[in-house]
């Protein structure tokens, strides 16, 4: 089978239903009420962000982001926001799991993130929002990673990478594997599938090691900073082995 149509069988094999009356869009309604009931008058807007909002679904991972945006005016700051929205659902028996600025949950068999935020003074959009690996408190604006994301071009070649990375269990959060995918495809042409992977895998085996990833909407924040060292490795062994394959089915099925 040519390549490009093999790795767009892939893709169609782990897509995810999306849209009105899908499972998402579903649990995303049921929790709008105990968030809201949360948050109160400082919720400014619930929306998805993600994976979901950009297009880079795949199977086998988080199904959608929700991010929670608190005003400006809220009374504290997001790292205690944080924790008493995390006690908030553990209360209403929600099973909350702590993650890196997300709060995990499963709904209806759904793998759910729930990113609480606060927006800053000025009107820009920008968020604070809380680190718990590294116990700081960061700006970003999720609404550029959303645009940068989906401006990139490079959506199938994302999705095909995660579903890779998923089939090998290697720790590589989704916003520092879309930016590496963009990083490494930056002067490559568009609607070459199977040699875009290819050149992800040789940009992950040589350069993501080393190479510093930043966030577009804040340059002073290292997104690949949320790698170990030891994780770096794996991925570079990892995709270090999958360039040797003479066969696409060994790379993703």
């Amino acid at each position: 089978m040519v390549p490009d149509v093999y790795a767009r069988s892939i893709l169609a094999r782990y897509d995810l239903p999306s849209g009105e009356g899908s499972p998402a869009e579903l649990a995303a309604a049921e929790l709008g009420n105990p968030i809201a009931e949360w948050a109160g008058r400082f919720l400014q807007s619930v929306g998805f962000c993600g994976s979901y909002a950009k297009g880079t679904r795949v199977r086998g991972a988080t199904d959608i982001d929700l991010l929670i945006s608190l005003g400006p005016r809220t009374p504290l700051d997001i790292d205690k926001l944080y924790e008493r929205f995390f006690d908030f659902l553990k209360r209403k028996d929600f099973k909350p799991r702590r993650l890196n600025v997300s709060i995990g949950l499963r709904l209806h068999g759904l793998e759910i993130q729930l990113i609480p935020a606060r927006q800053e003074w000025g009107g820009s959009n920008d968020q604070r929002v809380f680190e718990t690996e590294h116990q700081r408190v960061i700006r970003t604006n999720l609404d550029t990673h959303l645009r940068v994301v989906k401006e990139s071009g490079f959506i199938e070649e994302i999705r095909l990478v995660k579903i890779w990375r998923n089939l090998r269990n290697l720790r590589l959060p989704s916003f520092c594997l879309e930016l590496g995918v963009m990083d490494a495809l930056r002067r490559s042409p568009h609607h070459q599938l199977a040699a875009n992977m290819e050149a992800v895998l040789r940009y992950f085996k040589e350069t993501l090691p080393n190479a510093p990833i930043r966030d577009p909407a804040n340059f002073e924040n290292r997104v690949s900073d949320d790698l170990l060292k030891h994780e770096k490795i794996a991925i570079s062994e990892a995709a270090t082995e999958s360039l040797k394959q003479a066969n696409w089915g060994k790379v993703v099925w």
